[in-house]
């Protein structure tokens, strides 16, 4: 009995060791998608601070976790986004009065050098019912970035977004490019008498989208506007079906085809939204999560950031668009305390935590949730500056992969979606090796976690050899980083 058993064992290790893999995942470093990619971050707007019972304030502490949180995570690209109102004192700018939340965002991103995408929802520079442009709100939007580029030093402030999703029925726009436009060409004139063209670009055109019906905005602006637009941008909040079988990548396709030879297009929004029929299971239940959380906005809100299969399709989204050539991505969005919904309390659960979770709104709120950790992993390991190659899979779909790569330092990338165990082959062509490498596994029950935030590898000092090719399993619902990066 114990010789069959041991005979049972060794062939079962052969065959497995010898089987086909589930996918295979070729990359070619002499073929670069994107020579200069921006870099990866969050949405990180000023807080509410009141949620109904009185002003709360960001204590040092909690801007301290802040600092640390994001520190970790390495945030290449920021998009912060205002009211041009909210820095007036009895309709006159008084920008100086208004900067206690918005400096320390602002010096964290200047320290860091993070390229920071500032911007107007549109609210106090549209006036919505008339159709108008708002001329004098529209003259301190410039004085604003004019305030904060050359008076307080924050030259982070890369590009400028002016007004939020124009193509959206909820846009101070309303939904009229014609009313977008003029307020573009408005807001570059102001921009050129401070002369400011030649330090901050003016973004566009911001619009949400879910299928290939709004790519016209995109000619449109080319064509019209021209070198007025320094940086493309579209939103997008897929189902969760859409991103999976890689539909997704046709879809955001249809934008980045569309861009205007030398310039970049980022993804200046991006979450889930189960808005296709196959997820309707999904969405029964992120209703039922949102009745059942006292704070949670039934209309806005994605309860799933609680579970490890958020970080999962998250990478999966974001794979899909940097090998589509986008040029860096933004997620909606860092911190549930910056937006509410239905009422001063009901917030847009959709961030890596809620800062005021031990204030007001449960100290278990206050927590980091699983995707931070998948997020981070794709942030920091693609610093500003990198290279994007060509990464190809073959076999199962539900694998995906990326490949970048600075200063002869890099990072691949893969993610299983599926919710089974996967066996996946990495080859690689015109290199031979990568040494000294750090591998991290994010799935349920495999992080490595130290103190409040911090991740460490599952396995160090690895060298992987692409002569014989690379094999290992993956978890269900996982995504596996190796990297050289040294910190």
């Amino acid at each position: 009995m114990k010789k069959y058993l041991i005979y049972f064992l060794s062939t079962f290790i052969v065959s497995c060791s010898s089987q086909r893999p589930d996918a295979t995942v070729s990359i070619d470093v002499s073929s670069i998608i994107n020579d200069n990619y921006i870099g990866n971050g969050a949405q990180w707007d000023t807080y509410q601070l009141d949620y109904g019972k009185g002003r709360l304030e960001i204590s040092d502490a909690d801007w301290k976790k802040l600092y640390d949180r994001l520190d970790f995570m390495r945030p290449q690209f920021i998009r912060i986004m205002i009211n041009t109102s909210s820095f007036l004192e009895n309709g006159k700018f008084a920008p100086e009065n208004k900067m206690d939340v918005l400096s320390k965002m602002l010096d964290y991103c200047q320290s860091r050098n993070v390229t920071v995408m500032f911007g107007d929802w549109g609210w106090s520079l549209i006036n919505t019912r008339e159709a108008k442009i708002n001329d004098k709100n529209m003259t301190h939007a410039a004085e604003l970035v004019g305030y904060l580029v050359n008076k307080r030093g924050y030259t982070c402030i890369k590009y400028y977004n002016l007004i939020n999703e124009p193509n959206g029925y909820w846009s101070s726009t309303n939904k009229s490019y014609p009313l977008w436009a003029s307020s573009i060409e408005q807001f570059y004139k102001n921009m050129e008498g401070l002369r400011l063209n030649d330090k901050v670009g003016i973004v566009g055109p911001d619009i949400a989208i879910w299928d290939k019906d709004e790519a016209w905005w995109i000619d449109s602006t080319a064509t019209q506007l021209g070198d007025k637009i320094q940086l493309y941008d579209i939103h997008t909040y897929p189902s969760k079906i859409t991103v999976n079988s890689g539909k997704y990548t046709d879809i955001i396709s249809a934008y980045k085809n569309n861009v205007p030879e030398g310039k970049k297009i980022v993804m200046g929004e991006i979450g889930f939204k189960f808005v296709e029929k196959a997820d309707s299971l999904y969405n029964q239940e992120n209703i039922r999560r949102a009745k059942a959380k006292k704070h949670a906005s039934l209309e806005d809100s994605q309860m799933f950031v609680y579970d490890y299969m958020y970080g999962t399709d998250m990478a999966d989204a974001l794979f899909q668009t940097i090998n589509s050539g986008y040029s860096g991505s933004v997620v909606w969005m860092l911190d549930d305390a910056m937006h509410s919904n239905e009422a001063p309390d009901k917030l847009k659960i959709w961030g890596f935590w809620n800062i005021f979770g031990e204030e007001q709104f449960g100290a278990e709120e206050e927590n980091v949730r699983p995707w931070y950790y998948a997020w981070s992993l794709v942030t920091r390991y693609i610093p500003n500056g990198s290279k994007i190659f060509k990464s190809e899979v073959s076999g199962d779909s539900n694998i995906k992969a990326i490949t970048s790569g600075k200063n002869g330092k890099f990072m691949i990338a893969i993610v299983n979606v599926s919710k089974k165990i996967r066996n996946v082959k990495i080859d690689g062509l015109n290199t031979q090796s990568i040494p000294n490498c750090k591998k991290y596994i994010y799935s349920e029950g495999t992080l490595k976690k130290e103190g409040d935030h911090k991740l460490l590898p599952n396995e160090e000092g690895l060298t992987l050899n692409f002569q014989k090719g690379e094999s290992f399993t993956m978890p269900a619902e996982s995504l596996i980083v190796y990297t050289n990066y040294e910190y």
